[in-house]
């Protein structure tokens, strides 16, 4: 009986073997029936009619309730192979199948029974095909094929399960085929995938290669560029270096050009002034008796013989008592003309008046000055002389202003006299001196040009011009039609000083008066502010001194007579002429002032020339 049992269960169980699977899914080949050559590949069925039959009666054998209870195993099997993807349809039919024979009675005739099992074991063995063949699908069982089992009345469903199971055979095939076919495809596949392997390590070794010279060149492009940089500032730095050599060439040549052209002027003034002393020389020479008489007397020797003996001896001796008894005569008669009414001060203060003039800016304007309180009686003494007054500011500082004229006719510019800025400056230079040599007495610290009030009130030396023009500022000239805006100009001596603006009301009359007291107030201030930044005492002494170098060199030099051998005049003579002219009373103390003032000068030059 246990034997019986475990016959039935080993029919009833599906068996799993490895090959059967592989040989199920297409690795056998098909014969001319369709089926698999001889059962080594491909799927079989494994049916023994002996075996059949023995399952038969061994299961008609057993009892209802046992055989219930084998049915219900086999139910419970199917419905675990309906789960397997694929296998649901074959499980449903043998679900089915199972079910009507649970119902049956046993009373079914014995070949309704073999079919049931038949169906039932054919059904199993199909189940247990896919998931690797039951122990029937071995490969090296045999048994009848599917051809001769086709042969028995197995019933309608197993005819139906044997019609699935070839249509499952020939997708198997078409499957085999795809497969064989895909393979040789990925086989393909994979040698172009190892070539393009290849060929990547072989592009990802060439672009690593190329990276690094594209690094490099990189590297070469960025020194490149920097030498570039280098190099364009190089070239800026040579443009400008060009520009500058161009620009100090055309100023060296510029100032080349005024250098000659002011050399030039020399020239002709020199040859000018040389043509002037020969024909003044040539009308003295005819004038001169002494000279006429040396011409005669040279003509008759040129007439005699060379030799020196005691004739010429006699005659070169008394042409000397004649020339030396001439020369105590002329200088007599040169100090009776020069004493006479002190012509010769009188001409020479003259001619340093106009060097004053010519040369000292603002000569004519009044002065600002910085003098000790000693010197303050002093100089209002000497001012005085001329006509001016003194007025004090604050401490040390005073202003020296000349007196309004009454008339165009008397004033400074006409007359040709010095004003109160030119005449304080001398007194400057003349305070410089030694002290044997100034006998004034008086000294100065500063002089600065300014503009009083008072000069400014004289009519007759200041003008004021004015110009309207239209007003700026908001609104334009769609709104400033009407010319409001006032420009005053202050001319002293005929010369613009200053200008100022006056804009702030909409009337030409208000701004006109408003740019009158600006000119007078503010503006004045400011312009004498300028003057004294502008005109340092010691600026203006250096300007001289360089002045007399340029004009004169070496000829400037000569301040006394005892210099020059044979000279009657000289710088200290013209000092003492003038000297003697202020002790008499015929010129005034400012007149030595001007004098000292030039032989300071001369002193200063001769000073730069050593």
């Amino acid at each position: 009986m246990l034997r019986q049992r475990r016959a039935a269960r080993s029919l009833l169980r599906p068996t799993f073997h490895v090959p059967a699977r592989r040989d199920f899914f297409g690795l056998g080949k098909k014969n001319d029936a369709g089926s698999d050559k001889g059962g080594e590949k491909g799927f079989s069925f494994n049916f023994d009619e002996q075996k059949l039959r023995a399952m038969q009666e061994l299961f008609s054998k057993q009892s209802p309730e046992k055989q219930a209870e084998l049915v219900k195993k086999a139910l419970e099997l199917q419905k675990t192979f309906g789960m397997i993807p694929g296998m649901g349809k074959l499980a449903q039919k043998n679900i089915e199948m199972l079910t009507k024979f649970a119902g049956s009675t046993q009373s079914a005739q014995e070949p309704r029974s073999v079919e049931r099992g038949a169906a039932t074991v054919t059904s199993s063995g199909t189940d247990a095909g896919p998931r690797g063949g039951t122990s029937g699908l071995s490969r090296g069982a045999k048994g009848p094929t599917i051809d001769e089992l086709k042969k028995i009345n197995l019933g309608p469903e197993i005819e139906a399960l044997f019609a699935e199971l070839s249509s499952m055979r020939a997708k198997k095939n078409s499957y085999r085929d795809k497969h064989l076919a895909t393979s040789e495809e990925l086989e393909k596949l994979q040698k172009e995938v190892a070539e393009l392997r290849a060929t990547d390590a072989n592009l990802r070794a060439k672009l690593r290669k190329v990276e690094q010279d594209v690094l490099r060149l990189n590297c070469e492009n960025m020194e490149l560029k920097e030498r570039e940089k280098d190099w364009k500032k190089a070239q800026v730095m040579n443009e400008k270096l060009t520009s500058r050599v161009q620009s100090l060439q055309n100023d060296s040549a510029a100032q080349d050009r005024q250098r000659s052209d002011a050399l030039v002027v020399q020239l002709r003034e020199r040859d000018d002034a040389l043509r002037s002393m020969q024909r003044k020389l040539d009308r003295l020479r005819r004038r001169d008796p002494m000279a006429q008489f040396s011409r005669l007397c040279n003509n008759v020797a040129r007439l005699c013989d060379s030799a020196v003996g005691e004739a010429k001896e006699i005659s070169d001796d008394s042409f000397a008592a004649l020339q030396s008894a001439y020369l105590r005569e002329q200088e007599l008669a040169w100090k009776r003309a020069a004493q006479h009414d002190s012509a010769a001060a009188r001409a020479y203060v003259a001619v340093v008046r106009r060097f004053y003039l010519n040369h000292c800016p603002y000569a004519r304007y009044d002065a600002l000055i910085s003098c000790p309180e000693t010197c303050v009686s002093v100089l209002s003494e000497v001012v005085r002389e001329q006509g001016f007054s003194v007025e004090h500011i604050s401490g040390e500082r005073y202003v020296v202003m000349s007196p309004p004229t009454t008339s165009s006719s008397t004033t400074l510019k006409s007359s040709g006299t010095l004003g109160p800025y030119g005449v304080c400056m001398a007194l400057y230079l003349a305070g410089k001196i030694s002290a044997d040599e100034n006998v004034l007495a008086l000294r100065l610290n500063a002089v600065y040009p300014h503009v009083s009030a008072t000069l400014f009130n004289d009519a007759s030396r200041c003008t004021v011009q004015y110009e309207t023009a239209r007003s700026s500022g908001p609104g334009g000239q769609a709104v400033n039609v009407a010319e409001t805006q006032v420009t005053a100009k202050l001319s002293i001596d005929g010369i613009v000083a200053y200008t100022v603006e006056a804009q702030e009301s909409r009337s030409a009359l208000a701004n006109r008066e408003l740019a009158t007291e600006k000119l007078g107030n503010a503006r004045r201030q400011h312009y004498n502010e300028h003057l004294v930044k502008q005109n340092k005492s010691e600026g203006v002494e250096r300007r001289m001194v360089a002045l007399l170098e340029e004009k004169l060199g070496d000829d400037g030099i000569v301040t006394s007579s005892k210099a020059v051998p044979g000279s009657v005049v000289g710088q200290e003579t013209c000092v003492e002429l003038v000297r003697e002219a202020v002790a008499k009373g015929t010129l005034a103390r400012s007149e030595l002032g001007l004098v000292l003032g030039m032989q300071h000068l001369f002193q200063q030059l001769k000073k730069t020339q050593q």
